[in-house]
């Protein structure tokens, strides 16, 4: 039948793009230069020896724990708090920035004369007390460091942490006592290696999540580049407002500077692979006698979309769902509504499911006409097989004029098959990519939506669920054995393909095919009460 050959048309598209995905890797040479950072001087912030654990400020919030440094006030360590590297271990979180055994960091720094980041040792700033923790009841916590340079100017470089948010305010208050005018550079950096992460679970169809950093070039919200096309193309450019930030499975730090400013942003590969990507905002002056102030935001945890949508304009698209981001959107979105009183990620997969196939209906009912139009017409068919079967012209020439007569279309079950791939696709990206699937049980042995089942008990179940929707489609005359035996395996096929994509998305596969097998059936047994209904009209006649 015409509608199978539909279905293998999709089972291979759908194929093909997985092995694309899989196997897709970034070519070019890796140079070892690093990169110019500025035509006109050096704004890197130096780079001080190794950090003493002792020696940190230890902040603490309802979400995160940092480290700062003292020497220069960057953050080089954030511990998140509500995510476990792996699943059932509680005392062993998340952390993105670190400084002990690789090197990953949060910078920012003030240039100019007689400004704490001008030069090694960097400014040790003072504070009140090693360790702050946002107390209960209180939805902000401040953390103020000072320093004053021989000549009277007082730096104050002030952290605010909120409740609830992974979003971390940063401002430079500049003091200017002294009896001549001073100007300043704000640079804001983030520096890491190249090591993985140890997040990077294959658990996808062996799919690569994407490591490495993404900014708003000009006119744009959103670009991503690896580290590989980092090295051979460092980014200079600039614009008003935007971001930088680095990018990994399911978690982003970001710089995002008011946006109101012009930046500069570059970005430079050390020899030893130590990546940086920077903005510099425009010189500031401050008179003699007088103060001004300077800041930034900076975003570090998970690609929380409401969050990220609230931090800047286009950090929402570190949550990359591709070509089919359109699509992808609207059912990330639903199933955060359904998931927002059911409490299980899996039952808001199938609500999603139950949705797409309601809205698909129409088209789906139009499918299922067909293959019971199709199905009537199969004695016909057969006759015709036995008389023009060994002319394969005539016989198409027969078949199509019996189509035309009966009304049947033999192409009606082909679109909604094909309209369902990119639903597929955007649905892959979003189980792939949202962070609240990480770790998240259905029930029983399914503990994480986001990795395979341990088992296999849901691939074999949607091999079913394919294969009974095989026997219910008529088979077609035209196709020789060989053909027959070819679709008789893409259950068999689809099957082992699904054993290594998320538990969530064979969830999906398998509701998807259990409702269209409801689907036909009520279909098919309306036309076949219609057509007796006619009939026994038509006796009594």
């Amino acid at each position: 039948m015409e509608s199978m050959r539909g279905f293998f048309i999709l089972g291979l598209a759908i194929c093909t793009f997985l092995l694309y995905q899989a196997w897709q890797k970034d070519y070019g040479p890796q140079p070892t230069q690093q990169a110019s950072v500025s035509e006109e001087k050096d704004v890197t912030v130096a780079t001080e020896g190794s950090i003493s654990g002792e020696d940190l400020i230890d902040v603490e919030t309802d979400l995160v724990k940092f480290k700062i440094k003292p020497n220069g006030g960057d953050i080089v360590y954030a511990e998140l708090k509500k995510y476990n590297v792996e699943l059932n271990s509680p005392d062993n979180k998340v952390v993105l920035f670190d400084y002990r055994d690789r090197m990953y960091q949060a910078k920012s720094a003030l240039l100019g004369q007689g400004a704490p980041d001008n030069q090694l040792p960097r400014a040790r700033y003072e504070t009140e007390k090693s360790s702050y923790k946002l107390a209960e009841g209180k939805d902000e916590l401040v953390l103020p460091l000072t320093w004053m340079n021989d000549e009277g100017v007082t730096f104050s470089k002030t952290f605010k942490f909120k409740r609830g948010e992974y979003l971390v305010e940063m401002e430079y208050s500049i003091n200017n006592q002294s009896s001549h005018d001073r100007t300043y550079n704000f640079v804001a950096e983030l520096s890491r290696d190249q090591k993985p992460t140890g997040l990077e679970e294959k658990s996808s169809f062996g799919m690569k999540p994407f490591m490495g950093v993404a900014y708003s070039p000009e006119e744009q919200q959103y670009e991503k580049i690896d580290f590989e096309e980092l090295a051979e193309e460092p980014i200079k450019t600039s614009r008003q407002g935007g971001w930088i930030g680095f990018l990994q499975h399911y978690f982003v730090s970001a710089w995002i500077p008011q946006q109101d400013q012009q930046i500069n942003i570059t970005s430079s590969v050390k020899q030893n692979k130590d990546t940086t990507v920077r903005f510099v905002q425009p010189t500031i002056s401050v008179p003699a006698n007088q103060q001004k102030t300077i800041g930034a935001s900076l975003y570090v945890g998970p690609k929380d979309l409401e969050q990220l949508e609230a931090a800047a304009p286009g950090l929402d698209k570190s949550l990359d769902l591709s070509w089919v981001w359109w699509i992808g959107l609207p059912l990330y979105k639903m199933m955060q509504f359904f998931f927002s009183f059911l409490g299980n990620w899996g039952l808001a997969i199938i609500l999603v499911t139950i949705v797409i196939k309601t809205l698909l209906y129409p088209l789906s009912a139009a499918q299922y006409r067909s293959m019971a139009n199709m199905r009537k017409l199969q004695p016909k068919m057969q006759r015709l097989k036995e008389r023009y079967g060994d002319d394969k012209q005539r016989m198409q020439q027969e078949m199509m004029k019996m189509y035309k007569e009966e009304g049947a279309n033999p192409f009606g079950g082909c679109l909604p098959m094909l309209l369902q791939f990119p639903i597929f696709i955007a649905l892959y990206y979003v189980l792939f990519e949202a962070v609240e699937l990480r770790h998240a049980p259905f029930f029983g042995w399914i503990q994480d939506l986001s990795v395979a089942d341990p088992y296999f008990v849901l691939p074999l179940l949607m091999g079913g669920s394919m294969w009974l929707m095989q026997r219910l489609q008529p088979k077609s005359p035209t196709m020789d054995q060989m053909q027959q035996k070819i679709m008789s395996y893409l259950p068999v096929l689809f099957t082992v393909f699904m054993l290594f994509f998320p538990a969530g998305l064979v969830l999906y596969w398998l509701c998807n095919n259990l409702i269209s097998v409801a689907q036909q059936q009520y279909v098919t047994k309306k036309i076949e009460r219609q057509d007796a209904a006619g009939k026994k009209a038509a006796g009594k006649k």
